[in-house]
């Protein structure tokens, strides 16, 4: 009887830490900071919980999880790719697949994750992410 109260104790509290995490972050969020030539992207930000670690895109933010991320504060993107300080790291503005943060980081998962599953839904071609604006 005490491993099924206590089960349902762990359970209770992780349905709680997962009701706190979905209200702190976005379904979707907008990637416009370093719009240049094409449309602003709008990307699907819960769909990819499950398929890599926070730390793989928030790179600068240490330690950011769905259980830290109501406590910290996550920087976009744009505040150091958009005008790098430093040579070496990566524009959001350059449109290049090898220059641009989002092109290497973002395309490149997309590319692996096509070669491993041919019928996966991930986008790999520029109008995928980018919809051509209304003139």
């Amino acid at each position: 009887m005490r491993k099924l109260f206590l089960l349902i104790i762990i359970v209770l509290t992780a349905l709680a830490a997962l009701v706190a995490f979905a209200a702190e972050v976005p379904e979707t969020v907008v990637i416009d900071g370093c719009k240049v030539k094409k449309s602003a992207v709008e990307f699907p930000h819960k769909a990819h919980f499950e398929l890599a670690a926070c730390v793989d895109c928030h790179h600068t933010a240490e330690g950011l999880t769905a259980e830290t991320v109501a406590d910290m504060e996550v920087d976009h993107c744009a505040l150091c790719h958009a005008e790098p300080e430093n040579a070496e790291t990566p524009n959001c503005t350059d449109s290049s697949s090898k220059t641009n943060p989002y092109h290497i980081l973002c395309v490149g998962c997309h590319k692996d994750t096509v070669k491993e599953k041919a019928d996966s839904p991930a986008p790999t071609k520029c109008t995928a992410c980018h919809p051509k604006e209304d003139a």
